[in-house]
């Protein structure tokens, strides 16, 4: 058992330093600041030096477009053909025609507008920071799908982020002397401060699931970090420690995604409850945008124009680990589904009679499930591992023959 636990804790570490993250060639080298797909194959990205990038094909292939060479912030689509982008010196685009051709509807201002939030199709909301000593900042409110938009004068000068969760309910990352989230039920006519970091300008993300449960990147004396709060800002918890972020998303109640700096993902599958690092950490790449369509498919761009792609939920799928001196004549096959929710089919092979044990392990070694646990004839069979009555996560399962261990694999749940 301790020998087995060893090569447990070996495979699990071996999992977590790999990546279920797939590079794709954007065609750019500069800096990618946003990402937002309206489907699974129809995306954008926007970045610096005006660089626009379209995907209809999942991000297979690229095509790329300018807009100037001013930098872009931000970009939110809140249909399939109307899309809105936002940029530096007040820049804000509108498209109503799927990003063929993009009317500028710019605010007078010097600001660096970053951060973008839809209610509706009529609705919007944008925010950014000042790029002159003397500029005032504003979060600007637009009540008739961009064609005009106001002044909304906050508390702080540089604004990372916003998000609304209905046309009265909005929360917004900025910074005065302290670094701040505020907090508005009244669609941005008055603001509240929910949270205060001692350390200038270091919230640097923000997502709320719902009008309740929200989490934030934050920077503090010790260290970066996720804070969550489960009822609507008034309190903030650490939700993880040593995660720099730089986007937060979550396509549903309980899976989402973190990236930021050194090149790092991260992953929850619990509403925050615990993180997974899915990527090795490269020093110095910042990773800026993070999306997803769904639990599994979702993509990840950053500096010098890199895009990453899952379709795995950022989980490596294709892992084994196979024993070179196992047997020819036994032979376990990788469970399909994978990932699965709540069940999946796990065969194997008999070359001789024998008995058998078929086991089911979490990443503690503790075990989960015996599928099977008796003596069988040669043969080819099939076993179901079902799910529901455990959380999502890695597990793995072991085939012994006549107590002599065959092989293991690995094996997620995904709910």
């Amino acid at each position: 058992m301790i020998l087995f636990l060893s090569f447990i804790f070996l495979i699990a570490d071996c999992c977590y330093s790999q990546s279920g993250w797939m590079q794709q060639n954007s065609g750019v080298s500069s800096n990618l600041n946003s990402v937002r797909f309206i489907n699974s194959q129809t995306g954008w990205c926007v970045g610096d030096s005006g660089n626009i990038l379209k995907t209809v094909n999942g991000g297979s292939n690229w095509i790329q477009s300018f807009i100037g060479s001013r930098n872009l912030g931000a970009i939110y689509f809140t249909s399939i053909s109307t899309g809105y982008i936002t940029g530096d010196s007040g820049l804000i685009l509108k498209t109503t025609n799927a990003g063929l051709n993009w009317l500028d509807i710019s605010v007078n201002s010097y600001a660096y507008l970053t951060t973008i939030s839809f209610i509706n199709n009529t609705i919007g909301y944008v925010g950014g920071h000042r790029n002159y000593v003397l500029d005032i900042s504003y979060i600007y409110k637009t009540t008739n799908g961009g064609l005009t938009w106001d002044s909304l004068y906050a508390i702080g000068f540089n604004y990372k982020c916003i998000q609304f969760v209905n046309d009265m309910t909005g929360w917004v990352s900025s910074t005065t002397i302290n670094s701040e989230i505020n907090k508005t039920t009244n669609g941005g006519i008055n603001w509240n401060n929910n949270y205060t970091v001692t350390t200038a300008d270091k919230i640097k993300s923000m997502f709320f699931v719902d009008a309740l449960t929200g989490f934030a990147g934050s920077v503090e004396a010790l260290g970066p970090s996720l804070i969550k709060t489960t009822n609507g800002g008034n309190n903030w918890t650490y939700a993880g420690t040593g995660i720099d972020s730089y986007s937060i998303y979550f396509p549903n109640q309980n899976n989402g995604w973190s990236c930021g700096q050194n090149g790092q993902i991260w992953c929850t599958t619990n509403l925050g409850l615990s993180w997974l690092q899915q990527t090795t950490r490269i020093n110095g790449l910042i990773y800026r945008s993070i999306y997803f369509t769904d639990s599994l498919t979702g993509w990840c761009v950053g500096d010098s124009g890199r895009i990453l792609k899952t379709t795995t939920g950022g989980i490596l799928t294709n892992f084994t680990n196979t024993n070179s001196e196992i047997p020819t004549e036994y032979k376990l096959n990788q469970n399909y589904p994978n990932p699965f929710n709540p069940k999946t089919i796990i065969n194997f092979e008999l070359g001789i009679t024998n008995y058998v044990s078929l086991k089911v392990y979490d990443v503690l070694g503790n075990e989960v499930a015996t599928l099977v646990n008796e003596k069988r004839s040669a043969g080819s069979y099939s076993a179901q591992f079902d799910g529901s009555n455990i959380p999502s996560g890695i597990y793995f399962y072991r085939l012994e023959v006549d107590g002599n261990m065959i092989d293991t694999k690995r094996m997620v749940l995904l709910k």
